[in-house]
């Protein structure tokens, strides 16, 4: 075999190489920046469902949009009644109030203060801003879908809310259309079909 022809081959060999190693490498880095992607979303949508859930405990439903649930959590307070003492087993609440033995202090505390406390938080992978949750995390300003309202479940109305981010709008400035994924799917949390607070990602 010719020797110009030898040089070839190995150009072909090393340049097929190079595509095997690119393609691979270029893989392996799609899936590690999707997968922290994911992590971030999920992390803001639980910041959301902990609101929903606090906004339902104080108004009996949930907030239908973001506009409702941020003056929520910006601007309302949760009662607490802090209790001093112990009631003997032989008298009332009421009654030990009455003579003094136990002190029942009403106090108001923050919303956000309460449900975004400092242990909540501290395991954040991002910096934590109450003004940006209505946002999908790399979505370039775009909102979550939200929505709230009721299911019969044994002939019960329910309360239901679901929050939903769409694959295509997480992966803002990704490759993805070789990547097998349905870029109108996407990460939910609640569901408006079923009494569920639970997220798609199998938790």
């Amino acid at each position: 075999m010719k020797a110009g022809v030898k040089i070839g081959l190995w150009l072909v060999i090393i340049g097929l190489s190079y595509l095997v190693y690119n393609s691979i490498t270029s893989k392996i880095a799609f899936e590690d920046e999707t997968k922290r992607r994911r992590e971030i979303v999920i992390e803001r949508l639980k910041d959301i469902r902990i609101a929903q859930l606090a906004y339902k405990s104080a108004n009996e439903k949930y907030a239908k949009n973001f506009d409702q649930l941020l003056d929520f959590v910006k601007q309302d307070s949760f009662q607490v009644i802090k209790a001093l003492g112990t009631v003997p087993d032989t008298l009332t609440d009421s009654a030990a109030v009455e003579m003094g033995i136990v002190t029942r202090d009403t106090v108001f505390l923050s919303v956000k203060d309460s449900i975004y406390s400092k242990s909540y938080l501290k395991d954040h992978k991002n910096a934590f801003y109450i003004d940006s949750i209505p946002y999908i995390p790399f979505g370039a300003g775009t909102l979550f879908d939200i929505d709230a309202g009721k299911v019969e479940k044994g002939k019960v109305q329910v309360q239901v809310f679901e929050i939903f981010a769409r694959f295509k709008h997480i992966y803002t400035g990704l490759a993805t259309d070789n990547e097998s994924i349905d870029v109108e799917d996407g990460l939910k949390v609640g569901s408006m079909n079923e009494p569920s607070t639970s997220g798609n990602w199998g938790e």
